[in-house]
């Protein structure tokens, strides 16, 4: 009886053994579907197949690495092969080492063309640090580009003194084959310069690198600073060698200056933010109380309160200044 007794409870361990071997959960790359009982999700009334815990996966193109992808829980509904993540953060790898890091609440995986999209609370950060922060985001691996029509909000690295541009915009696309960031609608911006004065900024669109921090605006650009105004065709903001503060903000292509008693023309101006110093260059052209001063260089010092002019070719005594305003 006894020896009888042992060989069942034996019998019973290896068939524990056997279950614990094959319901054991798997380690996943692309995540492997694990059979659940069917249970309505937290994303709706459908129905869910299978369910992962502690997600972790690679996409790639060819022998390329597309992304990296982990999220607290996955979904795989019964009507269709892709996936529901929750809590996600996905890594997309542009060119010469450039990342770009997503983080949402929830994301859907197209399993079988690579494409994500990550919607609710989307922060995106770059290699360089500059962040965008929108309400949906999508990535198509056909293009290897990350989209969005929605809204959104960047924020700049951080530079010495402490400050960063800010800028809201629309319509952004982040080219994973050249790194560029690009705000295609409603760009506006605001940067810190020194004791509390600040430049806004203001154009149709904006273009940002992911890998040196170069920043253009472009289209009908418009630079407010205290009471002086300056439009132009385009800017570029240039960086210090360090690559972490920017040193001045040349606009080109024809320029216009206006303050409350004077404006002036040019083909591109330099504006030096710490300095405070306005360079213009390229037939410079300034009317100052009835005055028009001509030269090969024209600088505003301390915003515009004192006026240079380089190699002066005419001043013309009460000329009729121009009323252009702002």
């Amino acid at each position: 009886m006894n020896r009888r007794n042992s060989f069942i409870l034996s019998l019973l361990l290896a068939i524990l053994v056997v279950e614990i071997i094959i319901m054991a959960p798997k380690e996943v790359g692309v995540p492997q579907e694990e059979p659940a009982a069917p249970t309505v999700t937290e994303s709706g009334d459908q129905m869910a197949a299978h369910t992962m815990q502690g997600v972790s996966s690679i996409g790639s193109k060819g022998e390329a690495k597309e992304w990296e992808l982990d999220a607290v829980r996955a979904v795989r509904m019964n009507e269709n092969e892709d996936w529901i993540i929750e809590n996600v953060k996905v890594k997309f790898f542009g060119e010469s080492g450039v990342t770009y890091t997503v983080t949402g609440n929830r994301g859907d995986v197209d399993v079988r063309k690579n494409n994500i999209r990550i919607s609710g609370n989307v922060v995106t950060r770059s290699t360089n640090n500059y962040t965008f922060k929108t309400e949906a985001l999508d990535y198509d691996s056909a293009s290897r580009r990350l989209v969005t029509p929605h809204d959104i909000e960047m924020i700049g690295p951080e530079e010495e003194n402490g400050t960063r541009l800010r800028m809201t915009g629309k319509d952004l696309v982040a080219d994973m084959n050249t790194n560029e960031i690009t705000v295609a609608q409603n760009v506006r911006a605001k940067k810190s310069i020194d004791n509390g004065r600040l430049a806004a900024i203001s154009s149709e669109r904006a273009v940002f690198s992911g890998k040196t921090n170069s920043a253009r605006f472009l289209g009908h650009v418009i630079i407010d600073v205290d009471t002086l105004r300056i439009t132009g065709p385009e800017a570029r903001f240039l960086y210090k060698p360090d690559g972490d503060t920017i040193e001045s903000i040349t606009v080109a292509g024809g320029v216009k200056v206006t303050d409350v008693d004077k404006w002036a023309t040019s083909q591109k101006v330099s504006v030096h933010l710490e300095e405070d110093r306005f360079v213009f260059s390229g037939t410079p052209r300034v009317v100052q109380s009835g005055d028009e001063l001509i030269g090969e260089e024209i600088v505003f010092l301390k915003g515009g309160r004192e006026v240079r002019v380089s190699n002066a070719k005419a001043k013309i005594e009460s000329a009729t200044q121009d009323k252009a305003g702002r």
